[in-house]
């Protein structure tokens, strides 16, 4: 296996460049914004063809010598990796790797650096106490690469260290409309010959093979030709090919930079496999000789469980694509296993290939030779694969835009700033895919950039709601496994509750029989139908000793998936971003959108938040919107401002159909910790280091003589000056601000009254609310004044929702009708409890008075070991709540 250790370098430097933060807990590669050192230096091996676990730093003591790395001594070179930490105990903390870019300059992501950095190895080894340490080099290194002299350390790259780098920088898929963007930039660093003329040998001797060098196809056809002639059918030659394709790019004459693997099928030295270094031209003798050199070592074959035999293959008694493989396994004998059959037919079009030995089909070949007369002969393809199966669905040519500002951080590269990427292509699949990009360069050898990211194959959500399970009359619980397939369990184990609250997501916990356990697992799809209700979840955890499951609601799977990173929104509904990717789950999903969603617009860089947090920060930032689901549909979520009035009547007594009755005693809970009635708003940072302060549009407004934005929430100035620290060197904060001396509070005037007109300070910092760019349009005094706004809703929501003081009366009642949900309204019979009112405060009893009308905050909903028989309790309140 063979790791270019420039690429692996290029790979950390890029690290370097897009400001990976340094951390153990997540995806440790980057891929997240952060990494580890041992995660970071396995990601650029990966990058580079290692195709290995992302392993601890104490991992990789056993995983590099499988790469073909060797043990070393000092001096140091470039591509050296050394590890700090005792064999068996440097996991985590414990220990440390990281690159050598010359003799001493080391490559490594480290926490006090909080990032990838360029230091001095003896400093790195002296910061780390002297620990034990080891070297592993690469013996595609060894006398091969060693770096730039005196360039190594510093920021410049150079055409070796940077080949096959490159940046994915923002990609999305809407609809049935793939968009990627970013560079892929390759070093022809392979000498290429012009076209040769080798003339034919056997029974097609003295005919003329005229081969392309620059070409694959060309090589391809001169390789099945010499096959042909040695009586060899065609997919097996079309395997061999194949293989060949992957050891030499189809080149007789290569020859690996370890000077090990030669000819072909890189065999190695004369003692081992006879004469094949002295069979190292471009000619047809030479080609034909190393082919034939194959068909004579059976003792090469070993059989292997699952693939044919050394006649089989020579009989073509498979397809070319098993046949691939079986050479692979059973001749090649490497340590690991890859796919040799994709990469070939994605560079040569082996329909095209001429599999006669005529010679007019000979004459015909030669007429029809390919040339690379422009640019340098490369050609750069996005591929598309199915996420489940690895199965290449599509190969888009990808027309290469200049990069100016690539080629301003790397001027000593050339080339460089033909590199950039820039396309749309429409595209459907049902399976999720992903994506790479590869450089198919004149020699026939590719360069493949990886994106991480996979796209789900959803463009909107399902139109029909689906069944309504409040029609059901039984108990029944529905397990539904990755295929689709059902199965049913119909007995449970004690009683179970769930409770609902806006924009959080229910759970609940049932105990089935433990025989009835080998039915479940992890993250699979369970229905719970309680007559005429149903809890749609996941199981999130099995206790095979009690049988206890403790499941959460589906809408917890909207936690799975990310958003790319800074994908902007402008004047979007609800309904348009979260109805389809890339926002939506799946299209399993129906969303429902009252009409205030359907007005109400986003505007807002999302980055790399899950699709459940950006619907958390969608809602926190608009005035009157959350989220909900509920125990009728499947996959059934709500958008919206709610507050329906349900005709429906709480009370002690009652007995038409409307009335919900009183079961037991009425309490109001009175919570006064963590109330704030004046909320001071921060924004964006300024390079100043000051906080930037967001309301000063807002506040002019109301200053000019304008209304006062929202009625009983004026913004005013306090009267202290903003960072008292303030040196004359600072630098003026952003024209969103107001000057540096002042800070704007919103003040909450009812809040105020209702806490004796004490004024109780909070802040809050929206820090990724500035205004942004999008599409090219720079920013905008509009865009300035709108985003104020929308810190000033948001500002005003935390006040009502999660500032005020909280009477909350909560209700038990035994049956709810399945329409009732949380933030919906209902009718409450207060006259029926004189213990209300004699709990109830000045306050409680003025706004119970004004209406009838109690918004329902929470529902907590039980059903009884005995009999499954349904009770809830209500948590009324007369506004909306946060946190009840």
């Amino acid at each position: 296996m063979s790791v270019n250790m420039s690429t692996a370098v290029a790979y950390m430097r890029s690290l370097m460049s897009k400001g990976v933060t340094y951390s153990m807990g997540g995806s440790r590669s980057g891929a997240d914004g952060t990494a580890d050192c041992s995660g970071a230096v396995m990601a650029s091996l990966n990058a580079a063809g290692a195709n290995a676990p992302l392993t601890n730093t104490d991992g990789m003591f056993s995983i590099l010598p499988t790469l073909g790395f060797e043990e070393v001594g000092e001096p140091h070179q470039f591509g050296d990796i050394f590890i700090h930490g005792q064999r068996g105990a440097s996991g985590g903390a414990a220990g440390h790797t990281g690159i050598f870019l010359d003799g001493d300059a080391v490559i490594h992501c480290n926490y006090g650096s909080n990032g990838v950095s360029i230091d001095s190895y003896g400093a790195v080894y002296a910061g780390s106490g002297y620990p034990p340490r080891a070297y592993f080099r690469s013996p595609n290194q060894a006398g091969g690469e060693q770096g730039v002299p005196g360039d190594a350390a510093s920021e410049t790259n150079t055409a070796a260290n940077m080949d096959n780098g490159g940046e994915i920088e923002s990609y999305s898929y809407i609809g049935n409309r793939l968009c990627v963007s970013g560079w892929h930039f390759t070093s022809l660093n392979n000498p290429v010959n012009g076209s040769d003329v080798v003339t034919g040998g056997g029974g097609n001797s003295g005919e003329s093979y005229q081969t392309n060098w620059n070409d694959v196809q060309s090589r391809a056809q001169l390789f099945i030709y010499v096959c042909l002639d040695l009586g060899i059918p065609k997919d097996t030659a079309l395997a061999l090919a194949a293989n060949a394709f992957a050891e030499s790019s189809l080149r007789p004459s290569a020859a690996e930079p370890n000077g090990m693997g030669k000819g072909y099928l890189q065999w190695s030295y004369a003692s081992n496999w006879g004469d094949v270094p002295n069979h190292m031209t471009d000619t047809y003798e030479d080609a034909k000789y190393q082919i034939n050199f194959a068909m004579s070592v059976p003792g090469q074959w070993m059989n292997k469980s699952g693939y044919i035999t050394w006649d089989q293959f020579w009989k073509s008694e498979a397809t070319a694509e098993h046949m691939t493989e079986a050479f692979l396994v059973c001749w090649e004998r490497p340590k690991y296993i890859v796919n040799r059959w994709t990469p070939f037919i994605q560079a040569v079009d082996i329909n095209a290939l001429d599999y006669s030995t005529s010679t007019t089909k000979i004459q015909t070949l030669s007429e029809n030779i390919q040339t690379y007369s422009s640019n340098d002969g490369s050609r750069e393809v996005m591929q598309i694969f199915d996420a489940i199966t690895d199965e290449l669905l599509k190969t888009v040519d990808v027309e290469l835009m200049e990069r100016p500002d690539i080629k301003e951080k790397n001027q000593s590269v050339a080339g460089v700033e033909w590199s950039g990427i820039d396309l749309c292509v429409e595209f459907e699949h049902t399976n999720p895919f992903y994506v790479n990009f590869m450089r198919i360069l004149p020699s026939g050898m590719t360069k493949t950039l990886n994106l991480s990211a996979i796209f789900f194959p959803h463009s909107s959500s399902r139109k029909n709601v689906g069944r309504d399970y409040s029609h059901n009359k039984s108990f029944k619980i529905i397990l539904t496994d990755r295929n689709g397939k059902q199965s049913f369990i119909n007995d449970i184990i004690g009683g179970f509750s769930w409770t609902n609250k806006p924009m959080e997501i229910p759970s609940c916990s049932i105990t089935i029989p433990t025989y009835e356990l080998c039915k479940v697992d992890g993250n699979m799809d369970i229905k719970i139908i309680v007559f005429d209700k149903m809890f749609d979840g996941i199981i999130k955890k099995i206790d095979t000793e009690t049988g206890q499951i403790d499941i959460d609601h589906k809408i917890s799977e909207w936690k799975f998936r990310q958003i790319p990173e800074n994908y902007g929104i402008k004047n979007y509904s609800f309904p348009e971003v979260f109805s389809q990717s890339p926002f939506l789950y799946s299209t399993f999903w129906y969303i429902n959108c009252d009409e205030v969603a359907q007005k109400a617009e986003i505007n807002y860089v999302f980055s790399k938040q899950d699709h459940l947090e950006a619907l958390d920060k969608a809602c926190e930032l608009s005035p009157d919107i959350y989220w909900r689901v509920g125990f009728k549909y499947d996959r059934y979520l709500e958008i919206g401002a709610f507050g329906e009035e349900k005709n429906y009547i709480l009370s002690k007594s009652g007995q038409t159909k409307r009335h919900i009755n009183i079961i037991g005693d009425v309490n109001i809970s009175k919570e006064f910790d963590d109330v704030f009635n004046a909320l001071t708003v921060y924004g964006e940072k300024s390079d100043s280091s000051q906080a930037s302060l967001t309301l000063r549009e807002a506040y002019l407004d109301q200053e000019n003589g304008e209304k006062i934005a929202i009625d009983g929430f004026p913004i005013v100035i306090l009267p202290y000056t903003v960072n008292n620290e303030q040196k004359d060197y600072y630098t003026d904060i952003t024209k969103i601000a107001s000057n540096n001396s002042v800070e704007y509070t919103i003040i909450d005037e009812f809040g105020v009254n209702l806490e004796q007109g004490k004024i109780i300070e909070q802040t809050k910092s929206f820090n990724d609310l500035a205004p942004f760019e999008l599409d090219g349009e720079s920013v905008s005094d509009e865009d300035r004044a709108k985003q104020s706004k929308i810190c000033l809703d948001a500002g005003v929501k935390l006040l009502k929702t999660e500032g005020r003081r909280k009477e909350i009366i909560e209700v038990p009642v035994g049956w709810l009708p399945p329409d009732i949900n949380v933030m919906d309204k209902i009718y409450f019979d207060y006259d029926n409890s004189v213990v209300l009112f004699e709990n109830c405060s000045r306050y409680c009893r003025k706004v119970y008075e004004s209406s009838e009308l109690f918004y329902i905050n929470e529902i907590e909903t039980t059903f009884d070991e005995e009999n499954l028989a349904e009770t809830n309790v209500l948590k009324l309140s007369k506004e909306v709540y946060r946190n009840v």
